[in-house]
């Protein structure tokens, strides 16, 4: 991490906003080329952003029968719908204009474009702060041109405000280890996670840890302070922080009570809409999980659905690389198999790096008495606890990329057996963050030249843009021509 932040050079804001437009342009095409349909649930999430724009501006309840789904007997109405809304804003202006029904599904898609956009800039923006030099565009590249990231700035979902708010989230901590908890940096965190709360639930372990994240540093990092003058700084900040963030979201969870009879995050009015209006099949209660089949936690990890090409656990990561359309246009394999193998080995390089994890030190001190005349040694060893800012932010990192990972696979035993990266997207971050510092831990072993090793980082660069557009021009183009 950078002791000092310095402003990007005029090449590297050429490379910035390279990465920005040619991030743009592919999601772009993409959207505007793919099918009517072309997502996971798409068809059902229009729906809700249609519903705002046939009704100016107003949002449905979640059994709104025009909304509903017949199979599943439930709408997306029940989850947090600000990516609809938008998407029915630009759908809005565009009928100002003239644009024709037949292509407001694009139109509604240009939402998603705009949130994975400006994703990728606030990742420029992290990765100056996180790294030096090349290693900060490598971990931009990663992020941006992982394929399955770009594919949700395709269609309408939630996920790509998702991305959104949690960059934001994560330029926030990342700035907060260069100037500390200034009233810029706390508004920025609070705008970031009341908009994670109007994205989606995946996501929400971003929130959890930003308090923890909050907390910790203002409370125990300053040793120098006062007790009394830490706690007043976190409730002065932590104050202003939590009454942003309700000011941006809190509406959604008054609506979700008053309209379901206290069922804030409408999970259980989802539930009751599914029991009531889906198809016998289909019923929550009717459903089968692998937990409802008896399965151990093994099985459901390695089962194979006759229609998949891999098992449960493999499916998840290579959906995450990418995995298109309906979740049935799949990358090469050979292909997937080099983006998993990179990442899983730069990734297990931060076994050398566990000692930056730490976030207790033990210090030793030594006390000298006088008896008799004769000094005595005797050796003591007293605990203080002494939280480094590397270590806490590492241990955030670790927290904010496991949560989704086990929420997710939680849901898919217990719920709903789902076998797709994007559920844990949210973990992208945390992810591409260590797979760069374990990169870097094995190349300054193997590479004892830094211009060599900045050649290696620049040309990984390089070969994962490229990958990302040669999979939209091979792989997914051709679906859509």
């Amino acid at each position: 991490m950078n002791s000092s932040v310095q402003k990007f050079t005029k090449i590297e804001k050429c490379i910035q906003w390279g990465f920005v437009l040619l991030a743009f342009t592919i999601m772009f095409l993409w959207a505007w080329n793919a099918n009517y349909f072309s997502g996971p649930d798409e068809p059902m999430r229009y729906k809700v952003a249609k519903y705002i724009f046939d009704h100016h501006g107003e949002l449905p309840v979640g059994d709104c029968k025009e909304i509903r789904d017949e199979i599943w007997g439930f709408s997306y109405a029940y989850f947090p719908i600000l990516s609809y809304m938008i998407s029915a804003l630009f759908m809005t202006i565009a009928s100002w204009f003239g644009v024709g029904s037949d292509h407001l599904i694009q139109v509604a898609r240009m939402a998603d474009v705009l949130f994975i956009t400006m994703m990728a800039y606030t990742v420029t923006l992290i990765g100056r702060r996180l790294f030096d030099r090349e290693k900060r565009w490598l971990f931009s590249a990663l992020v941006i041109f992982l394929p399955g990231v770009l594919f949700m700035g395709s269609y309408v979902n939630t996920d790509s405000l998702a991305l959104f708010a949690v960059s934001l989230i994560l330029l926030a901590w990342v700035r907060y280890l260069d100037e500390g908890w200034t009233w810029k940096n706390c508004i920025l965190l609070s705008i970031g996670m009341g908009i994670c709360f109007l994205s989606y639930y995946n996501a929400y372990g971003w929130i959890l840890w930003s308090f923890l994240f909050f907390c910790v540093t203002i409370l125990v990092l300053p040793k120098q302070q006062p007790l009394k003058e830490r706690i007043r700084f976190l409730l002065t900040r932590g104050i202003v922080v939590s009454a942003i963030t309700l000011g941006i979201s809190g509406w959604w969870f008054v609506r979700n009570y008053i309209l379901y009879d206290g069922d804030i995050l409408a999970r259980n009015a989802c539930n009751a809409a599914g029991e009531k209006y889906a198809w016998d099949a289909y019923k929550p209660s009717n459903h089968p999980t692998p937990q409802k089949n008896g399965w151990s936690f093994k099985q459901f990890l390695f089962y194979q659905d006759p229609g998949w090409p891999h098992n449960w656990m493999v499916m998840v990561m290579v959906s995450f690389v990418g995995t298109f359309g309906f979740f049935n246009i799949f990358m090469d394999e050979t292909v997937s198999k080099i983006y998993l193998l990179f990442l899983l080995l730069s990734a297990a390089g931060c076994i050398l790096m566990i000692r930056e994890f730490h976030w207790r030190k033990y210090s030793v001190t030594i006390d000298r008495k006088v008896e008799d005349g004769i000094k005595v040694v005797t050796k003591t060893t007293r605990i203080e606890p002494e939280l480094s800012q590397k270590g806490i932010f590492n241990l955030a990192m670790l927290g904010a990329m496991l949560t989704p990972i086990i929420l997710f696979m939680n849901y898919a035993y217990t719920s709903d057996n789902q076998a797709q990266g994007r559920y844990i997207l949210s973990a992208v971050f945390p992810i591409m963050y260590f797979v760069v510092r374990g990169l870097d831990q094995i190349l300054i072993r193997v590479i004892k030249q830094e211009k060599v090793r900045r050649i290696v980082y620049a040309v990984i660069t390089v070969i994962w843009v490229a990958g990302a557009v040669l999979t939209y021009v091979y792989t997914v183009a051709p679906k859509y021509s």
